[in-house]
Order: C-alpha cells, then sequence, then structure tokens
C-alpha cells in the first residue's frame, strides 16, 4: 500500500503544477514567429487578464539560447501574477494561433532603439 501512494501523489502533484511564465505570445505554429494579429486580439480581449509587456514602439529581442525569448516580438504579461502558460496556449487557439512561446525575465535592459534584452 505504501508504495502505491507515492506516484498517486506524484502523479497529483505534477498535473496541479502550471508551467508559469512572466511574458507569453501567440505564434503562427511551433518554432516560428510570434503571431502579432492573434497576440493583439489577446491583449484586447478583457476576459483574459493580459497587458503589454514593453510600451508602444518596443520590441523583445530573440535570442536562440539563453534568457529571454526565442522569437523576436511583442510579449504579453498577465495584469497581476503570472501567466499559466497552458492557458495561454488555448487563449491563443481561440484566436487562430497554432502555438504559444513563453518566458521569464527578471532584468531587462532597455535599448535607445525600442529594443528590450533579457539579461
Amino acid at each position: 500500500m505504501r508504495f502505491s501512494v507515492l506516484p498517486a501523489m506524484a502523479l497529483f502533484l505534477g498535473v496541479s503544477m502550471a508551467d508559469m511564465h512572466d511574458y507569453c505570445a501567440c505564434q503562427y505554429k511551433t518554432n516560428s514567429a510570434v503571431d502579432y494579429a492573434a497576440t493583439d486580439l489577446l491583449a484586447g480581449d478583457c476576459r483574459f487578464g493580459y497587458t503589454y509587456g514593453q510600451n508602444s514602439g518596443q520590441f523583445w529581442i530573440g535570442r536562440s539560447s539563453g534568457s529571454g525569448p526565442r522569437f523576436q516580438g511583442r510579449f504579453l504579461k498577465a495584469i497581476s501574477g503570472q501567466i499559466d502558460g497552458k492557458e495561454f496556449y488555448n487563449n491563443c487557439k481561440r484566436y487562430a494561433a497554432n502555438d504559444a512561446t513563453c518566458f521569464n525575465c527578471e532584468t531587462k535592459f532597455e535599448y535607445p532603439d525600442g529594443s528590450i534584452l533579457c539579461r
């Protein structure tokens, strides 16, 4: 009996823990560019509680490795707290996007040209 409780407990903990992020954006498809139209529609839909994660005219610099986004573009953040990645993905699907990309960033640097780098 003792051994059957541990796997069940691990399964429960794995299912109940969400993948939380600071910033997310919709994508056209997996490993593709940010889908600005779908991301903008999500930002404008007050049912979801997202807002832009940068000022107008600013954009995040994409990087293939390290911290920050993998793809350049505009990203959303939660009005309060963090974004549940699975929920964001499902919300992107509502606006015809086929995937979502998310990241966390503790420290960012804003360049004069409007680009933002996560450090």
